[in-house]
């Protein structure tokens, strides 16, 4: 299907891309899914919270949702990094796959989620950990946790992950790395019987991506099982949105989202966006949902232009 019109193109391959690949498939749609392989959640070694598939390795995950796309003759998955989208002339966009091939489409999904800067962090050994010893949901990691010593890594937001992670362990400690907390949220913590680390962190002490304790530069070590990251730095994993004209905007949680409604359809007529891209974060469950309701909302256009038309 490539160098040709198709009905859809999809870019992204986590769950938010291959849950609206399986609708366009059911609904006969000629579509193409793109996408690098290279997901956020790679890091981790198992994934929670989708219903049937709870606890499963994220390869497991995109394997079985390949498998079960192959029933879909209308769809065709690809590899690969995707160089530019641009507008096409006559309408609709010209997808350029970064081995010189196109697809050419009157709209595409854009599900390319986000990607974290754990360098802003500025955490000594995070590498070691991140995604196997600390985390940034506490839904999906905070239940194999629970009553265990656990540490929050941040200064904006700390607040909100403390008081939900309450709900998993009594036992909480803040570390802001040097980040001075506002005076509100300082109350609050201590009113709470919350511990602040305010110094800066020398390194974290891992074994096996397993959290054992936060150094701090003056010397002291503050033992901790798993630590969860309050202020982490995420954003659009690419440019495509901005490249054509959506706007951005900020997400409750202050992060930075692309503007588009519960269906994903922005502003720039042809242009969807679902996942973590629209949401800020979604959870596997959620993100698969905004893919397949994305395609419903296509469908059902597509359907009222062709029954206005007859």
């Amino acid at each position: 299907m490539q160098d040709t019109t198709l009905d859809l193109v999809i870019i992204g391959g986590g769950p938010a891309g291959m849950g609206a690949a399986l609708i366009a498939g059911r609904s006969l749609l000629r579509t193409v899914v793109i996408n690098a392989e290279s997901p956020r959640n790679a890091v981790t070694r198992a994934s929670h919270g989708f219903l049937t598939r709870d606890g499963a390795h994220p390869d497991a995950l995109v394997a079985v949702a390949k498998e079960q796309l192959r029933e879909y003759d209308t769809v065709a998955y690809e590899t690969g990094r995707v160089a530019k989208v641009e507008p096409a002339s006559g309408g609709g966009f010209l997808i350029k796959h970064a081995d010189g091939r196109a697809w050419r489409t009157p709209q595409v999904i854009l599900a390319t989620g986000y990607r974290d800067d754990l360098d802003r962090l500025e955490l000594p050994g995070l590498d070691q950990v991140y995604g196997t010893g600390v985390f940034i949901c506490p839904f999906c990691d905070g239940f194999e946790h629970a009553g265990e010593r656990l540490a929050v890594f941040g200064g904006l937001g700390c607040e909100l992950m403390v008081s939900m992670l309450r709900n998993w362990s009594s036992d909480v400690v803040v570390f802001t790395n040097g980040r001075t907390l506002d005076a509100s949220t300082s109350r609050d913590l201590a009113a709470h019987g919350v511990t602040v680390e305010s110094g800066r962190v020398h390194r974290l002490v891992s074994d096996d991506g397993r959290l054992q304790a936060v150094e701090l530069v003056d010397g002291r070590r503050v033992e901790r099982d798993a630590g969860f990251i309050a202020d982490d730095f995420s954003g659009p994993a690419t440019s495509f949105a901005a490249d054509l004209g959506v706007a951005t905007t900020r997400n409750f949680l202050d992060r930075e989202v692309l503007q588009a409604d519960a269906t994903g359809k922005t502003a720039v007529d042809g242009v969807y966006i679902v996942g973590d891209m629209r949401t800020g974060f979604s959870g596997l469950l959620a993100a698969a949902n905004d893919g397949s309701d994305c395609v419903k909302h296509i469908v059902h256009t597509l359907a009222a232009e062709r029954w206005s038309r007859a």
